[in-house]
């Protein structure tokens, strides 16, 4: 460990009230009061870190100072992207600034020029603490007005939204690395969590808090890297002060730092994950009232080290710099210390890769950044908007009030279906969460045993000796098992491409032998040995009308059994199908009967015969539909009191395999691999027979199918592929395929990704394979958005274009980037429009699409000239349509 002093860092000899470190590691701001106002310097912090470089008169130690601010400035923040400096003060102002190259601009010592961008107002007091949230979405500000004002950072000085609730002056502010809450502190000793979905509070914790006496002049808190802690300024434990510990899980208090002896002004967290004595564990830093500074390793029941005679004054705030290395820390007596650690001391950071593979044991899935090791490669992101929307989603899929679940955090119940980068390639996905529920025949219950592969890291763990959820503490709780059980029925119906895509990856992710343990139907009479052979080498021509030959099978046919009766639930109803219910002279019955479910006996209040045993079978309150082993199809409608038939019996060309029912729409898959589907409300045939057997391989099913909006009809079948028939085309469109290499080479997780766009592949030590990996995933993501715009689903479209450019901004050129940019601008010298450009693509509008590439394109450095120029185009044109419009 090495402690620097440098006696240049001063506001000449003023307070300094905050100091920030650059996520790039080569500058850093400190903030406070100047000589009539309040000031904020930007320094080169190789001058403090290397002699030789401070000792340089060629190299300036100070970049930038701006004296904008009318009053002192206590907090100084970098945007994680590093694009941008947030300052607060007791002028009540929020001013954010950039880096410009423009000669004149405000600010002295002109080695930098950074210019005052936006200033926002909105507080009624002095702003004590700034925080900016993952991905710099959102900046929020807090004050003594006991307020806290988030601002959207896309469109300063646009409100999003005014936190109030505190009853005291609010003196810290940290968002949670994750994306879902952020964390306040404030003076009428409270810690509030607030939910970042609708900015409602998650909690209040007021008990470690309650003795505090006295106050302090900021209450800086802080969120471990892998956001399962907050640690809090200023409480209170038996008497002495403490920075507590509040733990994510429950939101227990369970844990702090002692050793203080007066109050705790600021804590801040190492934003790396570190391993030391083969334990992870996390840094914190911690400074206080009594002038000294303590640093704690989460793995150890005693700091680190403590520093003392540092400072004449209190400490008010704390930075590290982002490879962990290198901590700063500022008091009002006007200096600035760091301190140099070496990994020795603290520990090994863990590797990206390393860092998602934990992130999984902790959320189900991962949550590395998409930065691809950019300047923000330590922040974990996930967009608020689809955490709520997963929330909600989950709500829906939580088992009825009489099974029970363990219950946990509801981010420790997402199910994986992403693979982990550090399982093999050649591993199939598999759900590793959830334990599948089947019925068989006779209506039991049967709990199907899900197989979870172990990943690297698990592999060098015992079993057993790690909790469920891993923990940096060494003292933390064992969190509750994340295995759930998800009902499944013998039919799953999906209306929607986004849907259906996840029942797909859920469904290829399970291994051949749990498939056929798990199959919703009993095993049928197989094919001989000629017929399999005529099914593989089958054509490709689908016959309407039933043969008089054997039928080629191509897909295996059900049958329900005859053990006992099947029942399926049909609204106030279930139907009961009984096959060989009595035999006669002429041959054997099946039965089929509607029992009302609320009805003490099981008269049936309707019942009809058939002549063949029922194979598959789909119904709901309106419908119920039963395919026998002779090859007809039956429909009945139950709108009214007696249920009648709403089709005559249809021969198919082949015994049914497959029935979905879906609102109006029957889908019929057969035995040869044909599909048919009916509007059954107007009886009419809505998709002629269609051929599928040239997609199909040996001992395959089909798990589902389905119409989609636009009335193009979607197969899954159980290798894991999904096809959309493309009328347009006249052809079956690829639109998943769980086996295919590029698909798996490039990191695609599955035919559409629900929260966010794929990240690009994870780093390989080749250089040659991490470019063919590159190469996968954008061959595999240019197919998407070709297969999505001939299919003409505008939303998916939308989605694979925006992740497709995303990954060429890691991964690509600038003249890919161009192509995409240009076709999106259109011409911007002149207001008419060529014929050959239009302005829409699948109804939606280019320079929206334009507008969201420029926000991704803004975050990256490295494309700041472009961004510049397009956005410069984009902002002209607008202009321009806008003069033209008005005359």
């Amino acid at each position: 460990m090495r402690i620097v002093k440098p006696s240049w860092v001063n506001h000449d000899e003023k307070p300094i009230f905050s100091v920030d470190i650059h996520p790039t590691g080569k500058r850093f701001a400190t903030g406070g009061q100047g000589g009539d106002s309040g000031r904020v310097v930007v320094w080169n912090l190789n001058s403090v870190l290397y002699e030789e470089v401070e000792i340089d008169p060629n190299v300036p130690k100070m970049l930038c100072q701006m004296d904008n601010h009318l009053a002192c400035v206590n907090c100084v923040r970098w945007s994680n992207g590093g694009r941008y400096l947030a300052s607060g003060g007791d002028d009540r102002l929020v001013m954010v600034w950039g880096l410009s190259v423009v000669a004149g601009a405000a600010g002295k010592h002109k080695a930098e020029t950074w210019r005052c961008l936006n200033t926002l107002r909105g507080h009624a007091g002095d702003v004590l603490d700034l925080a900016w949230s993952p991905l710099d979405k959102w900046l929020a500000s807090c004050s003594v007005d006991n307020t806290i004002i988030i601002w959207n950072a896309e469109k300063f000085p646009e409100m999003v939204s005014v936190l109030n609730g505190h009853t005291g002056l609010v003196k810290g502010v940290a968002w949670d690395p994750v994306g879902k809450y952020l964390a306040s502190q404030s003076d009428d000793k409270s810690l509030r969590i607030w939910k970042t979905a609708d900015w409602t509070p998650e909690t209040i914790i007021t008990e470690p808090f309650e003795e505090c006496g006295g106050t302090t002049h900021v209450l800086r808190l802080s969120w471990s890297p892998d956001g399962q802690y907050v640690l809090s300024a200023h409480a209170m434990n038996g008497g002495g002060p403490t920075a507590q510990v509040v733990e994510r899980e429950g939101w227990r208090c369970d844990k702090d730092f002692v050793g203080h002896r007066k109050a705790v002004t600021c804590a801040r967290f190492n934003s790396n994950i570190f391993v030391k004595e083969g334990k992870k564990c996390c840094c914190a830093a911690v400074g206080s009232r009594d002038r000294t500074l303590s640093i704690w390793l989460t793995s150890l029941k005693r700091p680190l080290v403590v520093v003392h005679e540092m400072f004449s004054d209190s400490l008010l705030d704390l930075s590290w710099s982002s490879d962990g290395l290198n901590l700063l820390a500022c008091s009002s007596d006007g200096t600035v210390v760091c301190i140099q650690f070496t990994n020795k001391e603290i520990g090994t950071p863990l590797t990206i890769e390393e860092k998602n593979s934990f992130y999984e044991k902790i959320y189900g899935k991962c949550l590395a950044n998409e930065s691809g090791g950019d300047l923000s490669s330590n922040l974990l992101v996930e967009c608020p908007e689809i955490l709520l929307a997963r929330e909600k989603q989950e709500a829906k899929k939580e088992l009825p009030k009489d099974e029970s679940t363990p219950k946990s955090d509801k981010t420790q119940l997402k199910p994986v279906l992403t693979p982990s980068p550090t399982v093999s390639r050649d591993t199939p996905l598999r759900p590793m969460d959830r334990q599948i529920e089947t019925r068989t025949s006779d209506g039991k219950r049967r709990i199907t045993p899900v197989f979870i592969p172990l990943t690297s890291v698990d592999a060098n763990e015992s079993l057993g000796s790690q909790p469920a959820t891993e923990s940096c503490f060494s003292t933390s709780s064992q969190s509750k098992s994340r295995i759930r059980v998800e009902r499944r029925d013998d039919i799953v119906i999906h209306p929607n491409v986004s849907n259906h895509a996840t029942a797909a990856k859920t469904d290829t992710g399970l291994d051949q032998r749990l498939r056929k343990r798990t199959a919703s139907a009993l095993p049928g009479p197989k094919a001989d040995e000629l017929q399999v052979k005529r099914a593989c080498a089958g054509g490709t021509a689908a016959s309407s009308a039933p043969s008089d030959s054997v039928p080629t099978l191509a897909l295996p046919a059900p049958a329900l059994g005859t053990a006992g009766p099947v029942v399926r639930a049909a609204g106030a109803l279930r139907l009961q199908v009984v096959n060989k219910a009595c035999t006669t002279y002429y041959g054997t019955l099946s039965r089929l009967e509607l029992i009302p479910n609320n009805s003490a006996s099981n008269d049936p209040v309707w019942e009809t015969y058939l002549g063949s045993p029922v194979t598959s079978l789909a119904c709901d309150a309106r419908w119920a539909c039963v395919a026998c082993a002779d090859g007809s199809l039956h429909v009945w409608t139950l709108a009214r009191a007696d249920a009648h038939r709403a089709l005559p019996p249809i021969a198919l060309s082949s015994q049914a395999a497959k029935l979905t029912l879906s609102g109006d729409t029957l889908a019929v898959v057969t035995t040869s691999a044909t599909l048919t589907i009916w509007d059954l409300a107007n009886a009419t045939c809505v998709i002629r027979p269609l051929c599928f057997r040239n997609l199909l391989s040996p001992g395959v099913t089909v798990t589902s199918c389905s119409l989609l909006e636009d009335g193009n009809p979607m197969i899954s079948i159980s290798n894991g592929k999904s096809f959309i028939y493309c009328k347009k085309l006249c052809a079956w469109v690829v639109w998943s395929d769980a086996g295919d290499p590029v698909r798996r080479a490039g990191g695609g997780a599955g035919p559409r990704a629900p929260t966010r766009a794929p990240r690009p592949p994870p780093a390989v030590p080749t250089p040659g394979r991490a470019k063919a990996l590159a190469g996968a995933a954008r061959s595999w993501l240019e197919a998407q958005v070709c297969a999505c715009l001939h299919l003409r689903l505008a939303s998916d479209y939308r989605h694979w274009l925006t992740a497709l450019f995303e990954h060429l901004l890691h991964h690509g050129t600038e003249e890919q980037l161009r192509n995409i940019l240009d076709d999106m601008l259109g011409p911007s010298h002149c207001t008419s429009t060529p014929k050959k450009w239009q302005n829409t693509i699948l109804g939606i509008k280019k320079h929206d699409l334009l507008e969201e590439m420029l926000s991704l394109l803004v975050r990256q450095l490295r494309w700041q000239r472009l961004y510049t120029e397009y956005h410069d185009q984009l902002a002209s044109f607008a202009q321009t349509s806008s003069m033209v419009n008005g005359h």
